[in-house]
Parts: structure tokens; C-alpha cells; sequence
């Protein structure tokens, strides 16, 4: 059975520092065509979640200085996180649960990643794929 771990295997995990403006977070963001990324204290401590969301709503709407607000002032609060040998499905259970798109993911009780819906989605879709194939060669033979 797949894991979380198994889906973020080969990924670099992304993280802004609480202390970065903004501004600095929206480029970094959108250099790795991210909706949403982990924030991290100096220590490396999990934070929060600053997204693309977080950034309309918090920064650009109330017309605050992205280049002067700092990420750890306007993230999003964490609302639950998943483990890393947690199954995609349990993950999805958690993000309708808690009404989010984004779980930090935690090995024991070190951060390691981030899970976006899209990954469940990417592995909900290759899951049907197989499937399909394998109903396939059964109706062929």
C-alpha cells in the first residue's frame, strides 16, 4: 500500500522562513510553481503555511507592503498534519476534516514536506489507470 512517504519520495521539501517578507515568498513561490509552502522558524520549526491565498487575502487586499510584511504575520494556521506512513486516503480524510488543500507532513515529530490536493489527486488518478489496464487485459483474455 502506498504511503505518504512514497508519494513525496523524490521531492525537495519547500519551506519559507517566518522572518521573510512576503514579497520574498510570493518569488519563491512562484519560481517552483507552488501554490503553498511550509514556514519555519530559525530553528526549523514548523509555523505555519503561507500560500497564494494567504498572500490576496492577508497582504495584497488589505494593501499591505509585500516587501515589508513579513510571512510570519500573515500564514495560515496550522490545522493538521500528516505522517509520513499515512495513506493517501487517510491524508484526504484530513483535508476535508479540516477544510484545507495543504498538510505539512511530519516524520515521528520532524517536518519533512508538504501535501497538496493535487497529490492525491495525482495518485487517486494513477490508481484508476491501473485499474482500468488491468480490467482491460482481463476482458482481452
Amino acid at each position: 500500500m502506498m504511503t505518504i512517504g512514497d508519494v513525496i519520495r523524490e521531492r525537495e521539501p519547500y519551506f519559507v522562513r517566518d522572518s521573510a517578507s512576503a514579497l520574498e515568498a510570493a518569488k519563491f513561490l512562484s519560481s517552483r510553481n507552488i501554490g503553498a509552502a511550509c514556514v519555519l522558524d530559525d530553528e526549523g520549526r514548523l509555523r505555519g503555511i503561507f500560500s497564494e491565498r494567504a498572500l490576496l487575502r492577508r497582504v495584497v487586499l488589505p494593501g499591505l507592503d509585500a516587501a515589508t510584511t513579513r510571512v510570519g504575520d500573515v500564514m495560515s494556521t496550522i490545522k493538521a498534519v500528516v505522517d509520513c506512513t499515512s495513506t493517501p486516503h487517510e491524508a484526504l480524510e484530513l483535508m476535508e476534516k479540516h477544510g484545507t488543500r495543504y498538510l505539512p507532513i511530519v516524520r515521528g515529530d520532524r517536518w519533512v514536506g508538504m501535501l497538496a490536493m493535487r497529490d492525491i489527486m495525482r495518485v487517486e488518478l494513477s490508481e484508476q489507470g491501473d485499474e482500468l489496464r488491468l480490467l482491460h487485459e482481463y476482458i482481452q483474455h
